[in-house]
Protein backbone atom coordinates (compact mmCIF):
# COMPACT_ATOMS: atom_id res chain seq x y z
CA UNK A 1 0.00 0.00 0.00
CA UNK A 2 3.03 2.72 0.54
CA UNK A 3 4.51 1.32 -2.69
CA UNK A 4 1.18 2.50 -4.44
CA UNK A 5 0.63 5.79 -2.69
CA UNK A 6 4.41 6.70 -3.54
CA UNK A 7 3.50 5.69 -7.22
CA UNK A 8 0.35 7.78 -6.92
CA UNK A 9 2.02 10.82 -5.60
CA UNK A 10 4.38 10.84 -8.10
CA UNK A 11 2.39 10.55 -11.05
CA UNK A 12 0.22 13.80 -9.62
CA UNK A 13 3.32 15.64 -8.85
CA UNK A 14 4.84 14.68 -12.06
CA UNK A 15 1.89 15.75 -14.08
CA UNK A 16 1.66 19.04 -12.16
CA UNK A 17 5.44 19.81 -12.30
CA UNK A 18 5.20 18.97 -15.95
CA UNK A 19 2.22 21.51 -16.68
CA UNK A 20 4.29 24.25 -14.78
CA UNK A 21 7.86 24.19 -16.39
CA UNK A 22 5.48 24.12 -20.18
CA UNK A 23 3.17 27.12 -19.09
CA UNK A 24 6.36 28.97 -18.13
CA UNK A 25 8.27 28.87 -21.72
CA UNK A 26 7.93 31.50 -24.17
CA UNK A 27 6.18 30.05 -27.08
CA UNK A 28 7.53 32.35 -29.53
CA UNK A 29 10.81 32.19 -28.85
CA UNK A 30 11.27 28.66 -27.73
CA UNK A 31 14.83 27.57 -26.38
CA UNK A 32 16.81 25.03 -28.23
CA UNK A 33 16.74 22.68 -25.73
CA UNK A 34 12.87 22.33 -25.94
CA UNK A 35 12.73 21.90 -29.21
CA UNK A 36 15.61 19.51 -29.22
CA UNK A 37 13.25 17.19 -26.25
CA UNK A 38 10.28 17.75 -28.65
CA UNK A 39 11.69 15.73 -31.38
CA UNK A 40 11.68 13.02 -29.01
CA UNK A 41 7.69 12.92 -29.18
CA UNK A 42 7.86 10.51 -32.19
CA UNK A 43 9.84 8.02 -29.89
CA UNK A 44 8.45 8.58 -26.64
CA UNK A 45 4.76 8.51 -27.91
CA UNK A 46 4.26 4.75 -29.10
CA UNK A 47 5.54 3.81 -24.90
CA UNK A 48 1.77 4.87 -23.77
CA UNK A 49 -0.08 3.69 -26.51
CA UNK A 50 1.43 -0.13 -26.48
CA UNK A 51 1.00 0.27 -22.39
CA UNK A 52 -2.53 1.32 -22.45
CA UNK A 53 -4.04 -1.11 -24.95
CA UNK A 54 -1.94 -3.72 -23.32
CA UNK A 55 -3.20 -2.75 -19.57
CA UNK A 56 -6.84 -2.58 -21.01
CA UNK A 57 -6.32 -6.55 -22.72
CA UNK A 58 -4.91 -7.89 -19.65
CA UNK A 59 -7.70 -6.96 -17.80
CA UNK A 60 -10.44 -8.52 -20.12
CA UNK A 61 -8.20 -11.33 -19.82
CA UNK A 62 -8.06 -11.43 -16.62
CA UNK A 63 -11.25 -11.92 -16.01
CA UNK A 64 -11.21 -15.45 -17.07
CA UNK A 65 -9.87 -18.10 -14.36
CA UNK A 66 -7.63 -19.26 -16.73
CA UNK A 67 -5.34 -15.84 -17.08
CA UNK A 68 -6.70 -14.31 -13.15
CA UNK A 69 -3.17 -13.86 -12.69
CA UNK A 70 -2.40 -11.21 -15.04
CA UNK A 71 -4.32 -9.14 -12.60
CA UNK A 72 -1.39 -8.81 -9.99
CA UNK A 73 0.51 -6.83 -12.98
CA UNK A 74 -2.40 -4.98 -14.79
CA UNK A 75 -1.95 -2.09 -12.40
CA UNK A 76 1.63 -1.95 -12.47
CA UNK A 77 1.40 -1.86 -16.38
CA UNK A 78 -1.57 0.95 -16.05
CA UNK A 79 0.62 2.90 -13.96
CA UNK A 80 3.13 3.35 -16.21
CA UNK A 81 0.87 3.43 -18.83
CA UNK A 82 -0.68 6.87 -17.38
CA UNK A 83 3.15 8.20 -16.50
CA UNK A 84 4.53 7.54 -19.66
CA UNK A 85 1.57 9.33 -21.49
CA UNK A 86 2.05 12.50 -19.23
CA UNK A 87 5.35 12.36 -20.73
CA UNK A 88 4.50 11.87 -23.90
CA UNK A 89 1.70 15.26 -23.78
CA UNK A 90 4.78 17.39 -22.56
CA UNK A 91 7.41 16.40 -25.37
CA UNK A 92 4.47 16.45 -27.82
CA UNK A 93 3.42 20.59 -26.13
CA UNK A 94 7.25 21.23 -27.02
CA UNK A 95 7.25 20.29 -30.64
CA UNK A 96 4.51 21.95 -30.97
CA UNK A 97 6.54 24.80 -30.46
CA UNK A 98 8.08 24.64 -33.68
CA UNK A 99 5.33 25.29 -35.75
CA UNK A 100 4.54 24.50 -38.97
CA UNK A 101 1.31 22.68 -37.76
CA UNK A 102 -2.89 22.92 -38.51
CA UNK A 103 -3.75 24.52 -35.38
CA UNK A 104 -7.53 23.02 -35.06
CA UNK A 105 -5.65 19.54 -35.97
CA UNK A 106 -3.39 20.14 -33.56
CA UNK A 107 -5.85 21.59 -30.63
CA UNK A 108 -7.75 18.14 -31.05
CA UNK A 109 -4.17 16.00 -30.52
CA UNK A 110 -3.54 17.87 -27.75
CA UNK A 111 -6.59 18.02 -26.03
CA UNK A 112 -7.33 14.15 -26.66
CA UNK A 113 -3.40 13.40 -25.68
CA UNK A 114 -3.95 15.01 -22.29
CA UNK A 115 -7.52 12.98 -21.85
CA UNK A 116 -5.00 10.11 -22.23
CA UNK A 117 -3.09 11.15 -19.37
CA UNK A 118 -5.98 11.80 -17.08
CA UNK A 119 -8.21 9.28 -17.68
CA UNK A 120 -5.47 6.51 -17.45
CA UNK A 121 -4.27 8.25 -14.04
CA UNK A 122 -7.82 8.32 -12.96
CA UNK A 123 -8.29 4.56 -14.38
CA UNK A 124 -5.51 3.61 -12.27
CA UNK A 125 -6.55 5.21 -8.82
CA UNK A 126 -9.92 3.94 -9.19
CA UNK A 127 -7.89 -0.06 -9.22
CA UNK A 128 -6.12 1.20 -6.78
CA UNK A 129 -9.94 2.10 -4.90
CA UNK A 130 -11.07 -1.21 -5.97
CA UNK A 131 -8.35 -3.55 -4.26
CA UNK A 132 -9.20 -2.14 -0.76
CA UNK A 133 -12.94 -1.27 -0.70
CA UNK A 134 -15.86 -3.67 -2.03
CA UNK A 135 -14.95 -4.12 -5.75
CA UNK A 136 -18.64 -4.17 -7.43
CA UNK A 137 -18.87 -0.14 -6.09
CA UNK A 138 -16.12 1.10 -8.66
CA UNK A 139 -16.54 -1.79 -10.85
CA UNK A 140 -18.55 0.25 -13.53
CA UNK A 141 -16.54 3.47 -13.47
CA UNK A 142 -13.21 1.69 -13.36
CA UNK A 143 -14.31 -0.07 -17.29
CA UNK A 144 -15.78 2.85 -18.31
CA UNK A 145 -12.36 4.98 -17.72
CA UNK A 146 -10.20 2.18 -19.25
CA UNK A 147 -12.72 1.95 -22.42
CA UNK A 148 -12.75 5.93 -22.52
CA UNK A 149 -9.01 5.61 -22.65
CA UNK A 150 -8.41 2.86 -25.57
CA UNK A 151 -10.94 5.13 -27.71
CA UNK A 152 -9.07 7.95 -26.95
CA UNK A 153 -6.05 6.43 -27.90
CA UNK A 154 -7.59 5.28 -31.19
CA UNK A 155 -8.33 9.69 -31.51
CA UNK A 156 -5.44 11.07 -30.51
CA UNK A 157 -3.63 8.23 -33.09
CA UNK A 158 -6.13 9.61 -35.65
CA UNK A 159 -5.04 13.32 -35.04
CA UNK A 160 -1.49 12.51 -34.97
CA UNK A 161 -1.30 10.83 -38.26
CA UNK A 162 -3.16 13.78 -40.43
CA UNK A 163 -0.68 16.08 -38.68
CA UNK A 164 2.43 13.83 -39.55
CA UNK A 165 0.99 12.56 -42.79
CA UNK A 166 -2.00 14.50 -44.22
CA UNK A 167 -5.99 13.95 -43.95
CA UNK A 168 -6.87 10.74 -45.38
CA UNK A 169 -3.71 9.38 -44.73
CA UNK A 170 -5.47 6.01 -41.87
CA UNK A 171 -8.63 5.88 -44.61
CA UNK A 172 -6.24 5.77 -48.03
CA UNK A 173 -6.39 1.88 -48.18
CA UNK A 174 -9.58 1.18 -46.37
CA UNK A 175 -11.70 -1.56 -47.89
CA UNK A 176 -14.83 -0.28 -49.22
CA UNK A 177 -16.98 -2.17 -46.74
CA UNK A 178 -14.98 -0.66 -44.00
CA UNK A 179 -16.27 2.52 -45.62
CA UNK A 180 -19.18 2.39 -45.79
CA UNK A 181 -19.63 1.97 -42.25
CA UNK A 182 -17.21 5.45 -42.16
CA UNK A 183 -19.43 6.93 -44.43
CA UNK A 184 -16.47 7.22 -46.87
CA UNK A 185 -17.08 6.98 -50.92
CA UNK A 186 -15.80 3.63 -52.50
CA UNK A 187 -12.23 3.65 -53.43
CA UNK A 188 -12.99 3.59 -56.92
CA UNK A 189 -14.22 7.41 -56.66
CA UNK A 190 -11.22 8.34 -54.85
CA UNK A 191 -8.43 9.97 -57.30
CA UNK A 192 -7.62 9.63 -60.97
CA UNK A 193 -8.41 6.09 -62.32
CA UNK A 194 -4.93 4.09 -63.42
CA UNK A 195 -3.74 4.97 -66.60
CA UNK A 196 -4.23 2.43 -69.62
CA UNK A 197 -1.42 3.54 -71.85
CA UNK A 198 1.47 5.66 -70.61
CA UNK A 199 1.29 8.07 -73.55
CA UNK A 200 -2.14 9.49 -72.36
CA UNK A 201 -0.70 9.75 -68.45
CA UNK A 202 -0.97 13.01 -67.61
CA UNK A 203 2.97 14.39 -66.44
CA UNK A 204 2.11 15.88 -62.86
CA UNK A 205 -0.91 14.07 -61.67
CA UNK A 206 -0.27 10.45 -63.19
CA UNK A 207 4.00 10.94 -62.15
CA UNK A 208 4.53 13.72 -60.45
CA UNK A 209 2.15 13.65 -57.65
CA UNK A 210 2.54 10.11 -56.85
CA UNK A 211 6.60 11.03 -56.04
CA UNK A 212 5.13 14.19 -54.21
CA UNK A 213 2.84 11.65 -51.87
CA UNK A 214 5.80 9.29 -51.26
CA UNK A 215 8.47 11.95 -50.23
CA UNK A 216 7.01 14.97 -49.57
CA UNK A 217 3.67 15.61 -48.16
CA UNK A 218 3.83 14.00 -45.02
CA UNK A 219 5.50 16.91 -43.58
CA UNK A 220 3.96 19.54 -46.36
CA UNK A 221 0.01 19.14 -45.86
CA UNK A 222 -2.85 20.82 -44.59
CA UNK A 223 -1.95 19.53 -41.19
CA UNK A 224 1.58 19.86 -41.36
CA UNK A 225 2.96 22.97 -43.65
CA UNK A 226 6.92 22.50 -42.49
CA UNK A 227 8.63 25.99 -44.05
CA UNK A 228 4.70 27.53 -44.72
CA UNK A 229 4.74 25.34 -47.41
CA UNK A 230 2.23 22.52 -48.91
CA UNK A 231 3.35 19.99 -51.58
CA UNK A 232 -0.78 18.21 -51.74
CA UNK A 233 -2.20 20.22 -54.58
CA UNK A 234 -1.87 22.38 -57.48
CA UNK A 235 -2.17 25.84 -55.87
CA UNK A 236 -0.53 25.48 -53.26
CA UNK A 237 2.54 24.28 -54.96
CA UNK A 238 2.53 27.06 -57.36
CA UNK A 239 2.08 29.29 -54.11
CA UNK A 240 5.37 27.98 -52.59
CA UNK A 241 6.46 28.78 -49.03
CA UNK A 242 8.27 31.23 -46.56
CA UNK A 243 11.41 30.93 -48.60
CA UNK A 244 9.27 31.81 -51.97
CA UNK A 245 8.35 30.09 -54.90
CA UNK A 246 9.67 26.28 -55.21
CA UNK A 247 9.04 25.96 -59.00
CA UNK A 248 10.31 28.18 -61.63
CA UNK A 249 8.98 26.89 -65.04
CA UNK A 250 11.25 25.69 -67.24
CA UNK A 251 14.90 25.89 -65.12
CA UNK A 252 14.56 22.74 -62.72
CA UNK A 253 18.21 23.79 -61.86
CA UNK A 254 16.69 26.85 -60.41
CA UNK A 255 13.64 24.98 -58.61
CA UNK A 256 13.90 24.97 -54.77
CA UNK A 257 12.09 21.59 -55.32
CA UNK A 258 14.54 19.91 -57.40
CA UNK A 259 17.55 21.89 -55.25
CA UNK A 260 16.64 20.22 -52.20
CA UNK A 261 15.76 16.80 -53.19
CA UNK A 262 19.67 17.12 -54.96
CA UNK A 263 21.62 18.19 -51.95
CA UNK A 264 24.64 16.13 -50.40
CA UNK A 265 24.27 13.93 -47.97
CA UNK A 266 24.26 15.74 -44.76
CA UNK A 267 23.31 19.29 -45.97
CA UNK A 268 20.88 20.98 -43.67
CA UNK A 269 18.57 21.76 -46.42
CA UNK A 270 18.58 18.45 -47.72
CA UNK A 271 15.22 16.94 -48.27
CA UNK A 272 13.50 14.77 -47.18
CA UNK A 273 15.43 15.38 -43.76
CA UNK A 274 15.48 13.88 -40.57
CA UNK A 275 17.82 10.44 -42.34
CA UNK A 276 14.76 9.43 -44.41
CA UNK A 277 15.24 7.50 -47.50
CA UNK A 278 16.50 10.23 -50.21
CA UNK A 279 14.26 9.97 -53.86
CA UNK A 280 15.27 7.88 -56.42
CA UNK A 281 17.45 9.19 -59.02
CA UNK A 282 14.40 8.08 -61.31
CA UNK A 283 12.15 10.20 -59.32
CA UNK A 284 14.29 13.16 -59.55
CA UNK A 285 14.54 12.86 -63.24
CA UNK A 286 11.17 12.93 -63.82
CA UNK A 287 10.77 15.74 -61.17
CA UNK A 288 13.16 17.60 -64.12
CA UNK A 289 11.83 16.71 -66.91
CA UNK A 290 8.29 18.20 -65.85
CA UNK A 291 9.66 21.08 -64.32
CA UNK A 292 11.82 21.49 -67.96
CA UNK A 293 8.39 21.19 -69.76
CA UNK A 294 6.81 23.93 -68.00
CA UNK A 295 5.52 22.43 -65.20
CA UNK A 296 2.44 22.01 -66.48
CA UNK A 297 -0.84 20.56 -64.74
CA UNK A 298 -2.42 19.17 -67.93
CA UNK A 299 0.34 18.31 -70.40
CA UNK A 300 0.48 14.36 -70.77
CA UNK A 301 3.84 12.16 -71.77
CA UNK A 302 2.89 12.14 -75.39
CA UNK A 303 3.17 15.63 -76.05
CA UNK A 304 6.61 15.99 -73.81
CA UNK A 305 8.78 14.44 -76.43
CA UNK A 306 12.13 15.45 -75.58
CA UNK A 307 12.90 12.55 -72.91
CA UNK A 308 16.22 11.92 -71.45
CA UNK A 309 16.99 8.06 -71.34
CA UNK A 310 16.49 7.75 -67.68
CA UNK A 311 13.48 9.21 -68.27
CA UNK A 312 12.88 7.00 -71.18
CA UNK A 313 13.82 3.99 -68.92
CA UNK A 314 11.55 5.20 -66.12
CA UNK A 315 8.26 5.44 -68.86
CA UNK A 316 9.13 2.25 -70.19
CA UNK A 317 9.00 0.57 -67.07
CA UNK A 318 6.11 2.55 -65.93
CA UNK A 319 4.01 1.70 -69.11
CA UNK A 320 3.61 -1.31 -71.52
CA UNK A 321 5.54 -2.12 -74.83
CA UNK A 322 9.01 -2.93 -75.16
CA UNK A 323 11.99 -0.63 -74.40
CA UNK A 324 13.19 1.89 -76.83
CA UNK A 325 16.36 0.65 -78.48
CA UNK A 326 19.57 2.61 -76.83
CA UNK A 327 20.97 5.33 -79.00
CA UNK A 328 23.91 7.66 -78.85
CA UNK A 329 25.72 7.15 -75.77
CA UNK A 330 23.82 4.68 -74.26
CA UNK A 331 24.18 2.21 -77.38
CA UNK A 332 27.92 1.80 -76.73
CA UNK A 333 29.33 -0.97 -75.00
CA UNK A 334 30.71 0.31 -71.72
CA UNK A 335 32.04 -1.96 -68.85
CA UNK A 336 30.53 -1.49 -65.52
CA UNK A 337 33.21 1.34 -63.07
CA UNK A 338 35.63 -0.06 -61.04
CA UNK A 339 34.22 0.08 -57.03
CA UNK A 340 37.43 1.63 -55.78
CA UNK A 341 37.19 4.52 -58.46
CA UNK A 342 33.91 5.00 -56.83
CA UNK A 343 35.10 4.60 -53.48
CA UNK A 344 38.24 7.51 -54.67
CA UNK A 345 35.83 9.73 -55.66
CA UNK A 346 33.21 9.66 -52.90
CA UNK A 347 36.75 10.06 -50.76
CA UNK A 348 37.24 13.24 -52.53
CA UNK A 349 34.15 14.80 -51.87
CA UNK A 350 31.97 13.66 -54.73
CA UNK A 351 28.50 12.10 -54.49
CA UNK A 352 28.58 9.20 -56.82
CA UNK A 353 25.25 7.65 -58.14
CA UNK A 354 23.95 4.98 -60.97
CA UNK A 355 22.13 6.84 -63.79
CA UNK A 356 19.69 4.06 -63.70
CA UNK A 357 19.13 0.22 -62.95
CA UNK A 358 21.26 -2.31 -64.76
CA UNK A 359 23.82 0.25 -66.35
CA UNK A 360 26.91 1.13 -66.06
CA UNK A 361 26.41 5.29 -66.42
CA UNK A 362 26.90 7.59 -63.22
CA UNK A 363 26.22 10.68 -62.64
CA UNK A 364 28.98 12.83 -60.42
CA UNK A 365 28.27 15.70 -58.18
CA UNK A 366 31.12 17.88 -56.47
CA UNK A 367 30.15 18.80 -53.00
CA UNK A 368 32.11 21.48 -51.72
CA UNK A 369 30.66 24.86 -52.73
CA UNK A 370 33.07 26.86 -50.56
CA UNK A 371 35.94 24.82 -50.43
CA UNK A 372 39.15 24.01 -53.02
CA UNK A 373 38.17 22.26 -56.37
CA UNK A 374 41.58 21.62 -57.48
CA UNK A 375 42.93 19.64 -60.51
CA UNK A 376 44.17 16.78 -58.18
CA UNK A 377 40.66 16.08 -57.16
CA UNK A 378 39.09 16.59 -60.97
CA UNK A 379 42.06 14.47 -61.94
CA UNK A 380 39.81 11.36 -59.60
CA UNK A 381 37.67 11.50 -62.05
CA UNK A 382 39.57 9.84 -65.09
CA UNK A 383 39.24 6.51 -63.12
CA UNK A 384 35.34 6.31 -64.65
CA UNK A 385 36.34 8.69 -67.57
CA UNK A 386 34.18 6.07 -69.56
CA UNK A 387 30.53 5.81 -67.35
CA UNK A 388 30.81 9.27 -66.67
CA UNK A 389 27.90 10.89 -68.27
CA UNK A 390 26.18 13.41 -66.34
CA UNK A 391 28.50 15.92 -64.51
CA UNK A 392 27.58 18.60 -61.76
CA UNK A 393 30.13 21.49 -60.82
CA UNK A 394 27.67 24.16 -60.34
CA UNK A 395 28.29 26.42 -57.55
CA UNK A 396 31.52 25.31 -57.16
CA UNK A 397 35.29 26.45 -57.03
CA UNK A 398 36.15 25.42 -60.06
CA UNK A 399 38.68 26.85 -62.63
CA UNK A 400 39.61 27.05 -65.96
CA UNK A 401 42.57 24.97 -65.66
CA UNK A 402 40.88 22.38 -64.08
CA UNK A 403 37.85 22.33 -66.73
CA UNK A 404 41.16 20.70 -68.45
CA UNK A 405 39.57 16.74 -66.89
CA UNK A 406 36.52 17.27 -69.51
CA UNK A 407 38.30 16.65 -72.67
CA UNK A 408 39.23 13.01 -70.60
CA UNK A 409 35.37 12.21 -70.00
CA UNK A 410 34.43 11.43 -73.97
CA UNK A 411 30.69 10.38 -73.04
CA UNK A 412 29.35 13.24 -71.22
CA UNK A 413 26.17 14.12 -72.14
CA UNK A 414 24.78 16.75 -69.01
CA UNK A 415 27.51 19.43 -67.53
CA UNK A 416 26.63 21.99 -64.98
CA UNK A 417 28.94 24.23 -64.42
CA UNK A 418 26.24 27.32 -63.44
CA UNK A 419 27.84 30.33 -60.30
CA UNK A 420 31.39 28.99 -61.23
CA UNK A 421 34.48 31.33 -62.27
CA UNK A 422 34.62 29.45 -65.85
CA UNK A 423 35.87 31.87 -68.32
CA UNK A 424 36.01 31.19 -72.34
CA UNK A 425 39.13 29.64 -71.37
CA UNK A 426 37.70 26.79 -69.75
CA UNK A 427 34.60 26.32 -72.09
CA UNK A 428 37.36 25.77 -75.12
CA UNK A 429 38.14 22.15 -73.00
CA UNK A 430 34.59 21.43 -74.11
CA UNK A 431 35.84 20.77 -78.01
CA UNK A 432 35.82 17.00 -78.86
CA UNK A 433 32.78 16.36 -76.39
CA UNK A 434 30.19 14.32 -78.82
CA UNK A 435 27.63 14.01 -76.90
CA UNK A 436 27.10 16.45 -75.01
CA UNK A 437 23.36 17.59 -75.08
CA UNK A 438 22.61 19.63 -71.76
CA UNK A 439 25.04 22.45 -70.46
CA UNK A 440 24.46 25.14 -67.90
CA UNK A 441 26.45 28.21 -68.07
CA UNK A 442 24.23 30.94 -65.89
CA UNK A 443 26.37 33.31 -64.00
CA UNK A 444 29.12 32.61 -65.59
CA UNK A 445 31.90 35.02 -67.20
CA UNK A 446 31.66 33.25 -71.11
CA UNK A 447 31.22 35.74 -73.82
CA UNK A 448 30.59 35.52 -77.23
CA UNK A 449 34.08 34.20 -77.88
CA UNK A 450 32.83 31.20 -76.90
CA UNK A 451 29.92 30.61 -78.86
CA UNK A 452 31.97 28.53 -81.78
CA UNK A 453 32.75 26.16 -79.26
CA UNK A 454 28.91 25.75 -78.55
CA UNK A 455 28.28 25.73 -82.28
CA UNK A 456 30.40 22.92 -82.84
CA UNK A 457 29.31 19.77 -80.12
CA UNK A 458 26.97 18.00 -82.17
CA UNK A 459 24.92 16.44 -79.64
CA UNK A 460 23.89 19.55 -77.91
CA UNK A 461 20.07 20.39 -77.15
CA UNK A 462 19.50 22.87 -74.80
CA UNK A 463 21.80 25.59 -73.15
CA UNK A 464 21.19 28.21 -70.33
CA UNK A 465 23.23 31.45 -70.74
CA UNK A 466 21.16 33.90 -69.08
CA UNK A 467 23.64 36.52 -66.63
CA UNK A 468 26.60 35.68 -68.79
CA UNK A 469 28.26 38.31 -71.21
CA UNK A 470 26.94 36.86 -74.11
CA UNK A 471 25.61 39.42 -76.26
CA UNK A 472 22.06 39.35 -77.82
CA UNK A 473 23.40 39.76 -81.24
CA UNK A 474 25.59 36.57 -80.36
CA UNK A 475 22.83 34.76 -79.16
CA UNK A 476 21.19 35.37 -82.64
CA UNK A 477 24.33 34.06 -84.62
CA UNK A 478 24.27 31.19 -82.52
CA UNK A 479 20.67 30.11 -83.11
CA UNK A 480 21.15 30.91 -87.19
CA UNK A 481 24.22 28.52 -86.99
CA UNK A 482 22.22 25.88 -84.59
CA UNK A 483 17.98 26.28 -85.27
CA UNK A 484 17.82 22.90 -83.32
CA UNK A 485 19.51 24.02 -80.25
CA UNK A 486 17.21 25.52 -77.41
CA UNK A 487 19.19 28.74 -75.89
CA UNK A 488 17.83 29.96 -72.49
CA UNK A 489 18.08 33.46 -71.99
CA UNK A 490 16.25 33.30 -68.75
CA UNK A 491 12.66 35.15 -67.47
CA UNK A 492 10.28 36.15 -64.81
CA UNK A 493 7.00 34.39 -65.12
CA UNK A 494 4.70 37.26 -66.55
CA UNK A 495 1.29 38.34 -65.28
CA UNK A 496 -1.73 36.81 -66.28
CA UNK A 497 -2.85 37.97 -69.32
CA UNK A 498 1.07 39.41 -70.34
CA UNK A 499 2.60 36.69 -73.34
CA UNK A 500 5.91 35.10 -71.97
CA UNK A 501 8.71 35.22 -73.90
CA UNK A 502 9.81 32.54 -76.63
CA UNK A 503 13.52 32.32 -75.30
Amino acid sequence: MNGTRIAFRALLLGGLGTAGLLLTLDAEAPPDWALFLGRMHPLVVHLPIALLVLAAVMEWLGRWPRFEALQAATSFVLGLGALSAVGAVAVGHLLALGGGYDEATLAWHRWSGIAVAVLAGAAWVVRWLNQWADRRRYERLYTVLLAAVVVLVGLAGHFGGTLTHGAGYLTRYMPDPLRRIAGLPPRAEVGRPAFADIDEAVIYHDLVQPILERHCVSCHNPGKTKGGLRLDTPEQLLQGGDGGPVLVAGRPDESELVRRVTLPPGHEDLMPPDGRPLLPLEDVELLRWWIEHGASFEMTVAEAEERSYGVRLVLTRLGAGTEDRPTGVFALDVPPPEPTALATLREQGFVVLPLADEVPFVQVRATNPTGTLDEAMLASLRAVAPQVTWLNLGRTAVTDAGLAVLADLPHLTRLHLERTAVTDAGLAHLRGLAYLEYLNLYGTAVTDASLDVLAGLPALRVVYLWQTRVTPEGVQRLRTARPDLEVHLGWQPPDEGTPAPTD
